[in-house]
């Protein structure tokens, strides 16, 4: 079993969004961690440990009330504060940034969208091998089976659900689920001018 890294952006994440979700939710987040992890590793995917840490840690913040955002579906309030948390913690390039939010934005759909980069494939990957088993047998059973015993489910399914349908507060926030760059401000995004 993988610890998360031990640097002060990853410690103070973590700690925000352990506060935030509750323990299934937390969980989960914590299983797409080292499931990605162990998938990227397996199948030779270049990969920021940090950064995947941490788009593990916030894909799924964004069900909290808190950092929901009106008319948005979850994934954008998730990638939002993620894009907050890092502004103002970090000096990483803008366009690390973005790539770690289109991770979050895009991991609710069907297909992983590798061409959106290592980060979002295996973000999405990892959340559909935990959620509904698919490819998991890329990581051996062994390692699965230790990673849900220190990560327990529990009542996973049915409180994330709750949570999501909680989340639909308008037609966008539904519609955003599966196409998020139609729920995205222009401002969405970083550009070098939203740091000055």
């Amino acid at each position: 079993m993988e610890t998360i890294p031990d640097s002060k952006i990853v410690k103070e994440a973590h700690s925000i969004v352990k506060h935030a979700l509750n323990e299934n939710i937390y969980n989960h987040s914590m299983r797409v961690y080292q499931l990605g992890l162990l998938y990227g590793k397996i199948k030779q995917i270049p990969f920021d440990l940090e950064e995947l840490c941490l788009v593990s840690l916030f894909h799924d913040i964004g069900l909290n009330e808190q950092y929901r955002q009106k008319g948005k579906s979850f994934q954008i309030g998730s990638s939002s504060t993620l894009r907050e948390y890092l502004k103002s913690e970090t000096k990483l390039p803008i366009t690390r940034i973005n790539a770690m939010m289109e991770a979050i934005d895009f991991h609710f759909l069907l297909k992983p969208r590798w061409e959106k980069g290592e980060l979002a494939g295996l973000l999405q990957t990892a959340a559909h091998m935990d959620v509904l088993g698919r490819n998991s047998s890329s990581i051996p059973r062994v390692d699965r089976k230790r990673i849900v015993n220190h990560y327990p489910k529990k009542r996973f399914f049915l409180e994330f659900n709750l949570c999501l349908i909680k989340s639909f507060t308008s037609v966008n926030s539904v519609i955003g689920l599966f196409s998020p760059e139609k729920c995205c401000d222009d401002n969405h995004y970083l550009k070098a001018e939203n740091l000055a």
